[in-house]
């Protein structure tokens, strides 16, 4: 099963009940247990019910579509179920109509039964994150201090971060730490801290919520979008000055978003490095988008054993296989190695070619594979 089923095992409440799926699941489940008691006439049961229910629906979500779960969803729910449990035994009791011994014994079983079932998932099955905090406090607080402090960094003291929430991140055992700013949004990378990316507009007209560059003026071109990226790299990324290369394209089929500056290191094999930094200024002078990755500017790499042409054909014959087609069918599909990449799979820094493919011609339709340059292997992300 992939790691990418995961659940953050959290159990802050009060986040969920900021929102109305939460309310909704809290009252849901209280009308369940209500019901449930006035119908059965006895607690056990019932007690069971509400608390297995629960978790049997966030084991239901990860190894679904979303492949994902959470703690505090759960614990909403059952904190419903008992609520509405106990009102109802009030009831009953008042009535003395309340069965207390009730099929007992095989809830008492059941319970056990179901308790072993839920621990051998979670611990086989589905990839559990108990650091992850999902609201503002508790035993998230190392969680939202990180992203004070990435925030505090990128833009100083000028944005207050809200909404923060945790959630796995995509074919890779972390947790991305997303949250608000203002208008903005933005995505920690926990707990390595390696990636930050932060969007404070997405809009072609600029507005109050990017960020001004003190002495920016309305840049005419890529060259003044440039410099204004380097005045605010230096003031808040000052280590990206010693980048290997660096790139300013326009955002847009007229700029109409502004103009992105990268900057690049690379090895003396030409390798790309994984520490990147790159800012997008809009029509206004204002840094509207950031995309921070902080991994090693040098690395000691193996050479590479698989060649661009290599690559490229192990993507084409993935995709075939994937597609259930012959070999020398689909040959519509092109594949594209264009560089050379350091990445970490859990077993130390190596080279990788990205690869993008799609139909020929059809640059709407691209997707991309990363290839181990030393043994072939193809993976669908990075």
């Amino acid at each position: 099963m992939s790691a990418s089923r995961h659940c953050v095992i959290d159990l802050h409440i009060i986040e969920p009940l900021h929102r109305v799926e939460g309310l909704w699941n809290l009252g849901a489940f209280a009308l369940i247990g209500f019901c449930a008691l006035l119908l059965l006439r006895r607690p056990f049961p019932v007690l069971v019910g509400v608390v297995a229910i629960p978790f049997a629906v966030e084991i239901v979500q990860a190894l679904g579509a979303s492949g994902s779960c959470g703690g505090s969803d759960a614990a909403v729910r059952i904190i419903g179920g008992l609520a509405g449990l106990l009102i109802a035994g009030v009831v009953l009791a008042v009535r003395h109509s309340l069965d207390w011994r009730g099929w007992a014994l095989p809830s008492a079983i059941t319970a056990c039964a179901l308790a072993i079932a839920c621990v051998i998932c979670f611990q086989t099955i589905v990839t559990t994150n108990r650091d992850a905090g999902t609201s503002e406090g508790g035993t998230g607080h190392s969680q939202r201090q990180a992203v004070d402090d990435a925030v505090r960094e990128a833009f100083g003291e000028r944005y207050r971060v809200t909404g923060f929430r945790a959630h796995p991140c995509e074919n890779s055992r972390c947790t991305n730490l997303s949250f608000s700013l203002g208008s903005g949004e933005g995505s920690l990378e926990w707990p390595t801290k390696r990636r930050l990316n932060i969007l404070l507009e997405s809009s072609s007209v600029p507005g109050p919520g990017s960020f001004p560059v003190p002495g920016a003026e309305k840049p005419a071109h890529a060259q003044d979008a440039y410099r204004i990226a380097v005045s605010y790299m230096r003031e808040h990324f000052p280590w990206a000055t010693d980048a290997t290369t660096h790139d300013t394209y326009q955002v847009g089929e007229k700029a109409e978003f502004g103009w992105m500056t990268s900057w690049r290191f690379r090895n003396d094999d030409d390798v790309l490095m994984p520490r990147m930094l790159d800012v997008e200024i809009n029509r206004a002078g204002r840094v509207s988008q950031i995309d921070v990755t902080r991994g090693p500017t040098h690395l000691d790499l193996p050479t590479a054993r698989i060649s661009q042409k290599q690559a490229e054909q192990r993507v084409l014959d993935t995709l075939r296989t994937a597609s259930g087609k012959r070999d020398g069918a689909g040959t519509g599909i092109t594949a594209d190695a264009f560089t050379l990449k350091a990445n970490e799979r859990g077993h130390g820094w190596r080279p990788e070619w990205i690869v993008n493919s799609g139909p020929h011609g059809d640059d709407s339709s691209t997707s991309t594979h990363w290839v181990d340059a030393l043994d072939g292997t193809v993976y669908n992300g990075p």
